[in-house]
């Protein structure tokens, strides 16, 4: 009895055992189909991105945009256009432009455009003639892209916020050169001198004025303090103050007149 109890243990051990396993392989299956697609997921969002489209710039120029989207640069960028389109292509200088491009390999980082020029406005009924087949490979990727030009016909006339931005500052620019011009006119004219003033300054002014700087810069100063900076006699600058307090009227002081000590102070 107790051989097929242990028997029968057994068989339930084996049983859980590989139900277990099994289970374990579905969630390890799971969990590997998961990250799998985490993975792509990382990759569709940093893998570049190349495209191309038409733009209109600097008021009426005709160009392709090649332009990396993606968060990763692209390397051995390819492009190529159909001849038809090409044919299309009114200066021969672009036309050949264009027929060297498809037969470069570029490198272009994140973010980076590339503008490729078409011709002028008046080219835009030529150029429309045919629609543009555009292959681009670079990378493990490739891409195909069509593009009509007659659906751009509307936007001729139109002219972009930074094309607005460069007229204003260019009439700015030519204002303030004509407003320069008309002052310098002026300033070159030759006026005529009215009234000249000379006179004579004496060396008690000149010392007057030395002192009343003094005053002026220093605080609470003294006769002694002055005399002493400026190397003069002590009732000499005294008889200056009295000058510029009771004539000039510039200065005024506190104490008794004949005080060395006494402070005086700009009026």
């Amino acid at each position: 009895m107790t051989d097929w109890l242990m028997v029968i243990i057994t068989a339930i051990y084996v049983v859980a055992t590989i139900i277990i396993c099994y289970f374990n392989g579905k969630s390890a299956q799971a969990a590997r189909i998961q990250t799998d697609e985490m993975i792509r997921q990382y990759n569709l969002a940093n893998r570049p991105r190349v495209t191309i489209y038409f733009d209109i710039i600097r008021s009426g120029l005709l160009c392709f945009v090649v332009e990396n989207e993606g968060a990763s640069p692209a390397h051995n960028v390819s492009i190529k256009i159909n001849k038809d389109f090409l044919d299309g292509v009114d200066e021969e200088e672009d036309r050949n432009r264009l027929k060297e491009m498809s037969g470069a390999e570029m490198y272009l980082a994140s973010k980076q455009k590339m503008y490729i020029c078409l011709g002028g406005q008046p080219q835009f009924t030529k150029l429309a003639q045919n629609v543009a087949e555009i292959d681009i490979s670079y990378d493990e990727y490739e891409e195909h892209i069509s593009i009509d030009l007659n659906q751009y016909g509307m936007f001729l006339v139109y002219t972009s916020p930074l094309e607005d931005i460069s007229q204003h500052m260019k009439k700015m620019k030519e204002n303030d050169e004509k407003f320069q011009k008309n002052l310098l006119k002026q300033v070159g004219k030759d006026y005529p001198i009215q009234n000249i003033v000379v006179h004579s300054e004496t060396e008690d002014d000149a010392n007057k004025y030395k002192i009343y700087k003094k005053v002026c810069c220093e605080e609470k100063t003294t006769v002694n303090t002055l005399a002493k900076n400026m190397g003069l006699e002590k009732d000499y600058v005294l008889q200056l103050l009295i000058e510029l307090e009771y004539v000039d009227r510039l200065v005024r002081h506190f104490g008794m007149e004949d005080d060395y000590e006494v402070e005086w102070f700009r009026k």
